[in-house]
């Protein structure tokens, strides 16, 4: 319960964190989900991709694995690094950019993959895209309101404040 609990609130509430704080830090990103907000599911897969909620997970192969070369034997655990594979430039052109045009936004892992996909992804999807749309319609004037503080964690990440403001 306590996992499904963490799973489905702390990661989808850093998910607006970390979504809000990367239009805010653009301005003129932000200006076009106010003008259109049919960008907020676009804003959302790449606020996955750039700065996702859960940065890295744990496997354990059942059988031995070669990766770039290496053998993982069956049984050891491996840490999988979420946040630094969405950033993989021989997948995401520009990877270090918060990009609402980026050709192809859903190619993240923020959610991993195959059988380890998070069954609770589309809900964090649609719960995220229904915040934007709606910070974006009902405020269209937000601003940042002063300086964030992050939460410390490795694996979760996202902001522990985030200031903001009704600007002009």
């Amino acid at each position: 319960a306590s996992l499904l609990l963490v799973a489905g609130f702390e990661t989808t509430v850093n998910l607006i964190g970390n979504g809000v704080a990367a239009l805010l830090d653009r301005p003129d990103l932000w200006r076009r989900l106010v003008d259109d907000p049919g960008l907020a599911e676009r804003a959302v897969d790449e606020t996955l991709r750039q700065d996702s909620p859960v940065q890295l997970t744990g496997r354990t192969p059942t059988r031995d694995l070669e990766v770039d070369g290496h053998t993982i034997p069956a049984g050891t655990g491996v840490v999988v690094l979420l946040g630094a594979a969405n950033r993989d430039p021989a997948v995401f052109e520009r990877p270090d950019e918060f990009d609402l045009d980026r050709p192809n936004p859903r190619d993240h892992l923020a959610f991993g993959s195959g059988i380890h996909s998070c069954p609770g992804r589309a809900l964090a999807e649609l719960e995220g895209r229904l915040a934007l749309e709606s910070l974006a319609t009902r405020l269209p004037r937000l601003a940042r309101g002063g300086r964030e503080t992050m939460a410390s964690g490795v694996v979760l990440h996202g902001r522990r404040t985030l200031p903001v403001r009704l600007a002009g």
